[in-house]
């Protein structure tokens, strides 16, 4: 019997629904820091961005609807996304001088320390330093 082969799976880029790219995409550059790596189908009218910041990606589209599937919540429900930094002091002071809408203030948690800012679609992102997988 033959062994099947297997896939590495290398990372997981999350795609977030946004109720308005442009407006986003401005958000994640000027507050987040994030750089645009590329836009589709063009830079004049894009449906779907690829935004990147060390070594965090996002892809960012347009709102695809309402789904009659019922594993589909609403856009940004539930939805924390971990981002580990080297320096999470820096991390926050940035952010916060950046305008970063901050939904949870620095806590030790899990013995870890971290702090959470919210998007302009309901996403929070939960940063944290040194949280090993």
């Amino acid at each position: 019997m033959s062994e099947q082969p297997t896939a590495n799976w290398q990372s997981v880029v999350p795609l977030l629904q946004v109720s308005n790219l442009a407006e986003t995409l401005e958000y994640y550059e000027a507050v987040l820091g994030f750089r645009i790596v590329s836009l589709w189908p063009d830079a004049h009218d894009p449906k779907w961005a690829h935004v990147v910041r060390g070594q965090t990606r996002f892809i960012l589209t347009f709102d695809l609807g309402a789904s009659d599937r019922p594993f589909i919540a609403e856009k940004g429900n539930g939805v924390v996304l971990y981002v580990v930094v080297d320096d999470i002091d820096a991390a926050y002071e940035e952010l916060e001088t950046r305008g970063a809408i901050v939904v949870q203030d620095m806590v030790d948690f899990g013995g870890r320390r971290q702090f959470s800012i919210g998007e302009l679609n309901g996403y929070v992102l939960a940063f944290v330093e040194g949280f090993d997988l």
